[in-house]
């Protein structure tokens, strides 16, 4: 009787992530006296969020998994993705091969509930911390959570309870020191009280202190400056995703050659043996793959929205005065030019990059994902175009561009997993982290976990 009550409690309710999800919102509804029918709805699309967002992540997976089959079969050379939400599938991947079908995920919303606590206790604990951020863009808490448990996992080889701790910890941390570092320069680009809480924080603020020594703000600002319209289109999202896609996708054909661009088609690839035009099999290829991103990310956003909505009240209840921390977009309208700027300079960066991959013979070869690409160097083009101009923006975002393939590279072989999230910070103080869990970990004798 006990075993089957707490099979269900821990795997068929607390271990699948969609009913977990739906719980946590409907009680954080509550809690905010909202009425039972919008608590209930909630409830529900956080619910067929998590399970879209699931469906759109598998697709991609799956499909840019042949890719890089192709890739390996033709080269020899271990090929990875950069993106950041099947890396944390992937991750969750490792976890299930060896603790069973469905425990990553649950870990990972653990480590996600119990950080974000530990988030607001350090916010309220200001005056001994001095951290006033309050993390709340929840598609990218979600993905650090999870790759952040699957770090602890594999070096410290450690139980739930203790994993889910650490891991929580070092998240936590990151989340309220480098959100709460930006809130001064947020607050001078918007002039509005949040800050930006995203993948690239860290590197948000070196570009904010380095960018003055570099350019000169006053004279170079490129939002004073014309652009030609023919390069708006790079702010639509989803037409600058299947164009990194097409543009990735083309590379990998060139590479592999005809044999394994014919396996592709077949039954073991990609099973579209009708398009016998290659550029077809490319363009379809690519538009698939920008599809799979945008029922993932709608997926995330469905349940994003209302987890956080259900928390946000109160967090404001408890933590007066506290500064939210948001999705970096919502500093793209402040600087429109900027984001241009940062995705053309942080893609040369990223082919440099590759190229040195190429050049001296990296055994692991990357496929650039759009939102590392965009995001991020749109979000640093900001900061550093407001405190050095353009000048500054071009320099930094190329030079994060290659430090993002850099970094990444060595990241995937740490990780030992076919995608790696690709962002400013995890390929620079969070590859230090997971060389510091290494370290630990080998000193203890404590052998890889996954």
């Amino acid at each position: 009787m006990l075993n089957s009550i707490l099979d269900l409690l821990l795997k068929q309710i607390f271990g699948q992530p969609f009913l977990l999800m739906a719980i946590i919102v409907f009680i954080g509804y509550v809690a905010m006296k909202q009425k039972l029918s919008k608590a209930l709805a909630g409830a529900v699309k956080a619910s067929i969020g998590i399970i879209v967002m699931g469906m759109g992540s598998g697709a991609l997976i799956a499909n840019f998994g042949k890719l890089l089959t192709a890739l390996q079969n033709a080269t020899g050379i271990q090929g990875a993705g950069l993106n950041t939400y099947p890396t944390m599938t992937a991750s969750y991947e490792k976890m299930d091969a060896v603790l069973g079908a469905g425990t990553g995920a649950a870990w990972g919303i653990y480590t996600l509930l119990v950080a974000f606590i530990l988030n607001l206790v350090l916010v309220g604990l200001r005056k001994f911390t001095r951290i006033r951020a309050v993390y709340l863009t929840g598609n990218a808490m979600i993905v650090q959570a999870g790759i952040s448990t699957y770090i602890v996992w594999r070096f410290l080889g450690l139980g739930m309870m203790p994993t889910v701790l650490i891991a929580a910890v070092v998240t936590a941390l990151y989340w309220g020191i480098c959100s709460t570092l930006l809130i001064e320069p947020t607050k001078k680009i918007t002039g509005a009280d949040f800050t930006v809480a995203h993948q690239q924080m860290f590197v948000d603020y070196v570009a904010y202190k380095v960018a003055p020594k570099i350019g000169n703000a006053e004279k170079d600002d490129i939002e004073k400056k014309k652009m030609p319209e023919s390069l708006n289109f790079l702010q639509d999202n989803i037409i600058a995703t299947a164009l990194v896609m097409f543009v990735s996708t083309a590379v990998i054909m060139l590479v592999v050659g005809r044999d394994q661009i014919d396996w592709l088609r077949g039954a073991e690839g990609l099973n579209q043996a009708g398009l016998t035009n290659n550029i077809v099999f490319l363009v379809w290829i690519s538009i698939t793959l920008t599809a799979n991103i945008v029922v993932l990310l709608s997926g995330v956003r469905m349940f994003v929205g209302e987890l956080m909505m259900s928390f946000k009240g109160i967090s404001e209840k408890l933590l007066p005065g506290a500064v939210a921390g948001v999705d970096c977009a919502a500093i793209f309208a402040f600087a429109p030019k900027s984001v241009v700027l940062g995705l053309l300079f942080g893609a040369l960066g990223q082919v440099i990059g590759l190229v040195g991959l190429l050049v001296f013979k990296s055994p692991i070869f990357l496929v650039p994902g759009f939102i590392p690409l965009f995001f991020d160097n749109a979000t640093i083009a900001i900061f550093a175009n407001k405190f050095g101009g353009w000048k500054a923006a071009a320099v930094i975002c190329t030079a994060n561009g290659l430090i993002q393939i850099l970094g990444s590279a060595l990241a995937v072989k740490l990780m030992e997993l076919t995608w790696w999230q690709g962002s400013a910070d995890y390929a620079t103080i969070w590859v230090a982290i997971i060389a510091i869990f290494k370290g630990i970990g080998s000193l203890l004798g404590i052998p890889i976990a996954g």
